[in-house]
């Protein structure tokens, strides 16, 4: 990520850094793993609608969107109340855990469902900071695995609620021992054209996961066929 001074300076101004942040962290096979909405263990690989779990207004699941004016990198924006979005995988940064489990670093990247309109990776990472907006929003372009400094916006964690099935998303990366970094909840917000995601001091916004009946695989046959 292109950071600049001001960019740095707004870092440590608007947000506050924890502890956590500056530790070095994999994901840990003593953390609990996240359940989908049937109860049953999110695995790494396997496709997952991530749908809102606060119905009608809460409005529904994720997708890339493209903005006016700057169409990519996408975005990663919400779909209306009864539309499940785009499927997402996941991936561990402890490549040998095919678990996903609570509080550990992984990426998460769209399956798309049609031909691809952007010529840049699904994969999610957090934006540089939108001076206009006064935000740091949630975009696609990240990059997959090799955890470190130089990937160091492409990882987020998976926190739970106080409901059963319901988790937060947290940009918290603990990939670089050494790297400053954010330690925020991820909510939904409203841009003026489209709900997407973006960081935020207060709480984030509660997801189900919902299993898709094909794999990765079949999906993406099914778009290049």
């Amino acid at each position: 990520m292109k950071t600049t001074t001001a960019s740095v300076f707004l870092l440590f101004i608007i947000f506050s850094i924890t502890p956590s942040s500056f530790s070095f962290g994999v994901a840990n096979t003593t953390n609990a793993p996240v359940l989908d909405s049937d109860g049953n263990e999110l695995r790494t690989g396997t496709p997952y609608f991530v749908v809102s779990s606060i119905w009608g207004a809460g409005g529904g699941g994720l997708d890339p969107g493209r903005p006016r004016g700057k169409p990519c990198p996408e975005v990663v924006a919400q779909r209306g109340s009864g539309d499940n979005g785009i499927p997402v995988i996941f991936s561990n940064s402890d490549s040998k855990d095919g678990v996903v489990r609570l509080s550990s670093d992984i990426n998460i990247a769209f399956v798309p469902l049609r031909p691809k309109f952007c010529e840049t990776t699904t994969v999610w990472k957090v934006a540089d900071y939108d001076h206009s907006a006064g935000k740091w929003w949630v975009i696609t372009d990240g990059v997959k695995g090799n955890p470190g400094a130089n990937t160091l916006t492409s990882w987020f964690r998976i926190e739970k609620t106080t409901t059963d099935f319901d988790y937060t998303f947290k940009y918290c990366p603990a990939v670089c021992g050494t790297c400053p970094a954010l330690c925020n909840k991820i909510v939904r917000d409203f841009d003026g054209e489209m709900v997407r995601l973006a960081l935020t001091t207060g709480h984030g916004w509660p997801f189900i996961f919902k299993k898709v009946g094909k794999s990765a695989m079949e999906i993406e046959q099914v778009v290049h066929n």
